[in-house]
Formats: structure tokens, sequence, C-alpha cells
């Protein structure tokens, strides 16, 4: 994959969270987002090719995809089953999965996939056709300063912002956090459409924070010169900010989800998730149950 797509596209990591705002809003007034998305053509995806593969979606536009892919992988050969990949990113019809599209994620479910790596995993805000395995790693929100000499939020001025990509748990945290510090001992937050426009806004000096997916900004480091050069410093007096990560299905599918459960918990318990997580020097560790 170029370098500048998966620029362009880190912000697709956040979709979950713009697939709950969507589904929020729409609870009371349009039933339909509730119920099984139409899909006209539904009767061609009745039938499985074979029950001896697990097949799973991978969104390349992810910042984790060559860890999740991995992991997928490995859960596939835990079950004994042949590991069928399928990346998102190269279907036309993927290239928006917003909260918008649940008929699109609905479509991919039944056409490519029985379960779809790499969701951030927020309890009782997914539709009731969707459910979620457990967690196979947690991950961090981290804080990137404009000065090496911020070793924690603390060290920065009041005078300085801090961009947030906006949506993400951790930014609704912040937001709590400053609505309920006093006037002149809070920073101002500058809303953005993604960690990358955020990294970018400190290098250019617009901002002295950046708060941001610590995935997003492994691999934007492995690609960009410059903000791998970016400081990292610790949320003092914020609170770290965590997610856990793991695979949405459709609810029919309890049996397999089960399974999924079972395999990443083995796989947990033997260090196997742990020990991809080290090789690709990602910054997660195995989701504790």
């Amino acid at each position: 994959m170029r370098g500048g797509e998966l620029l362009s596209r880190l912000a697709s990591f956040t979709r979950v969270f713009l697939l709950c705002a969507a589904i929020l809003l729409f609870l009371g007034g349009v039933p339909s987002y509730a119920d099984t998305p139409f899909v006209v053509d539904v009767w061609r995806f009745g039938t499985r090719e074979t029950n001896s593969a697990l097949r799973y979606c991978i969104d390349e536009r992810d910042p984790d995809w060559p860890v999740a892919r991995k992991i997928a992988a490995t859960v596939a050969g835990a079950l004994l089953l042949l590991p069928k990949e399928y990346l998102t990113g190269d279907d036309p019809r993927s290239t928006d999965m917003s909260g918008d599209d649940l008929d699109d994620t609905y479509r991919m479910l039944l056409q490519h996939c029985d379960v779809y790596f790499g969701f951030k995993l927020v309890q009782d805000t997914y539709p009731g056709w969707l459910t979620i395995t457990r967690p196979y790693y947690r991950s961090t929100y981290v804080y990137v300063a404009a000065e090496p000499a911020w070793k924690s939020l603390n060290n920065m001025p009041t005078t300085r912002a801090i961009g947030a990509t906006v949506g993400t748990g951790a930014d609704m945290r912040l937001s709590q956090y400053l609505l309920a510090a006093p006037a002149g001992r809070r920073w101002d937050r500058y809303p953005m459409s993604s960690d990358e426009a955020a990294l970018r806004a400190v290098m250019r000096g617009t901002i002295g924070a950046a708060l941001v997916w610590a995935p997003a900004l492994w691999a934007l480091r492995k690609i960009d010169a410059d903000i791998a050069k970016l400081p990292e410093m610790a949320p003092n007096p914020l609170p770290v900010s965590t997610a856990d990560v793991g695979a949405i299905l459709l609810s029919k599918q309890a049996f397999l989800r089960s399974s999924i459960d079972q395999a990443i918990a083995s796989l947990t318990a033997d260090g196997t998730i742990a020990g991809i997580l080290k090789d690709e020097n990602f910054p997660g560790v195995p989701a504790p149950r």
C-alpha cells in the first residue's frame, strides 16, 4: 500500500465511533437503523462456499492492519480452519465505512467475511444485528508534544492548545475535563478531522499538543520521518485513555463468535498474541478479560 493512501485513510480507524454516533442519533426517530439493513440482492449471499475456512475482512486503511491480519490468521489456525482474508480497502464499495453506510457493513459481512477484524469495542452501542468478540488487544491514546522539554501535559502552558480527533473516547474525556477545569487552568481544545491532521498541526505550531490513537502514531512514524521525531509526553493531570480492539460479526453467528472468543482467550493465555504485538513493535498489549 502506498504511504500516501495510508496517510489519507488513517481516520477510517475511527469509523466505529461514527457508526455508533449514527446509531445513537437515529434510534429515537428512525427505527430502520436499529433493524437489519436492507440489501436488494441479499439472496445472493446465503450460501457459504466452504465450512473449512474462516472468512475474515481486514481494512487496509486501518493503521493496525498488519497486526490485525496476523492475529486473524492465527485465530483461524487455532480453530483448525483455513484463513481466507479479504482486504476491504480493495473494494470500491467499501471506501466509505462511515456511520451512514450501515448497509455496506452488513453487505460486507454477508458477501465477503464471517468476521470483520479491527473495531474498537464499545459496549451497548452496536445495532442488534451485530455482535462483538472479546478484545484481542488494548492500546492507548497518547499526547504528542511540540516541545521536547514538556514531559507531561502539566508542563505545557495553557496558552497553547490541544488538538484531538473528534469523536474518540479520549477526546470526549478530554472535553469533560476541560469543561470542569477552572477557566485560568485549562487549555483550548481544537477539533481535528484525523490523527494525522492533529500531528501536522503540531509541526506547524498551530497547537502545542496532539491527542492521538497510539496505533495511528505507530503507523505514521513508519512512513514519515518528521512525525517520527515528535516527542510524546505523559497525560498528567488526565488519566491514560485506553480502548480495546476486537472484531464484529452478525449476531446470528453466535456459535462462531463463541468459538472465536475461546480462540482469542487461548492465544492470549499462551502468549501468542503478545508475541505478535512484540514482533511488530506495536503499542498495545493483549486485552485482559
